[in-house]
């Protein structure tokens, strides 16, 4: 077992590495998305984990169009955050999380005046699913929020989703086991954890 710098709830399997989004990790993001994340579900493929962060921003005044080239902008400009899981030196998993006021998706689902670090996406190939790798993710990035300086993780799971498309925020039954609670926001139902 090895600890994944520094953190104490990421304890992993020598073969397991988790890291941090950061823009020297690109290429390794592309080939996990271009590659293996969407082989069983080809409709998918153009995603590139963007959705949350439409509308573009006005800083956004390229006239590339396509959604990789905006991922591409997001990693670069430190944007997009999140963390990347590597198995025998491939991406194998990722997941999107970030500051909740970093996603224009998230505006109408305010009502705090704490520092939120949301949960809005998780990725794992067909092959290593089921081995644990989303809660790996989720331990990451449990440990590491209150260093960042947040009291609150929140994420958005579909309430008894049985297939991936329910279930691309990440399993309900997953946050419940990590001391997650269910929480309201107006009309929205959403979990969270206070740190």
């Amino acid at each position: 077992m090895v600890l994944l710098d520094g953190c104490p709830l990421c304890a992993e399997d020598d073969a397991m590495v988790i890291k941090e989004l950061q823009p020297e990790l690109l290429n390794d993001w592309l080939d996990f998305f271009e590659n293996r994340a969407f082989a069983d579900h080809d409709e998918w493929r153009g995603c590139y984990c963007t959705a949350f962060y439409y509308p573009k921003p006005e800083e956004y005044s390229s006239q590339r169009n396509r959604r990789k080239d905006y991922a591409i902008w997001l990693i670069e400009t430190g944007r997009m955050c999140g963390y990347v899981a590597y198995e025998n030196g491939k991406v194998v998993g990722w997941v999107n999380s970030n500051n909740k006021s970093k996603y224009p998706r998230l505006e109408n689902i305010r009502d705090e005046k704490e520092k939120v670090l949301s949960i809005v996406c998780f990725l794992v190939e067909k092959e290593n699913r089921g081995k644990g790798i989303a809660q790996k993710l989720l331990n990451r990035i449990i440990g590491d929020a209150k260093e960042k300086g947040y009291s609150i993780i929140e994420a958005y799971p579909k309430k008894g989703a049985k297939s991936e498309y329910g279930r691309w925020n990440g399993p309900f039954e997953m946050y419940m086991k990590s001391g997650f609670s269910e929480y309201e926001i107006g009309k929205d139902k959403v979990v969270r954890k206070y740190i």
